[in-house]
């Protein structure tokens, strides 16, 4: 896969190019199809799912490959591991000077990104009164969605 076949994504490819040579690691062709995968996915993935579509895709990557590229690219600080309910881990994208925090349902695990410049002014204003710098941190909300219809609808696809 081409590295412009992802646009928006200079800086990932970049990043994880720089990464693989600090680490002695070379880049392969399946890496760079399961990268190229997991960056046209606009949502949390978890590696089950990232599995199922690079193989009905075409290619013939193992569940352990996707795995290990998952971990390296997490080691790497291009990804977030995250793990909102029930112990499954899903990853998204580690956006260069972005954040956002989560909104989980816990009935449905729909997940909903938001960003709030109060909280974000809250947490900084918390750190410094206790002598603290913010390196990073994470907000993660859990409750039931109002709209009991879409959330029902939600959970049949899970089930």
């Amino acid at each position: 896969m081409p590295k412009n076949e992802t646009p928006g994504f200079a800086w990932f490819w970049e990043g994880l190019d720089q990464y693989l040579e600090r680490m002695g690691l070379k880049q392969t062709q399946q890496r760079r199809v399961i990268v190229h995968h997991f960056l046209s996915i606009d949502s949390h993935v978890d590696a089950d799912e990232l599995h199922r579509q690079v193989n009905a895709e075409g290619h013939d990557v193992g569940l352990a490959t996707i795995y290990r590229t998952l971990n390296l690219l997490t080691e790497a600080g291009l990804i977030e591991q995250k793990s909102f309910q029930d112990g499954r881990s899903v990853f998204e994208v580690a956006h260069p000077d972005s954040h956002h925090d989560h909104l989980i349902c816990v009935e449905c695990r729909n997940v909903v990104e938001f960003e709030d410049h109060e909280i974000e002014a809250l947490q900084e204003a918390i750190a410094e009164k206790y002598g603290m710098e913010l390196k990073t941190h994470r907000l993660d909300l859990f409750g039931r969605c109002l709209d009991k219809e879409a959330c029902d609808g939600r959970k049949k696809i899970l089930t």
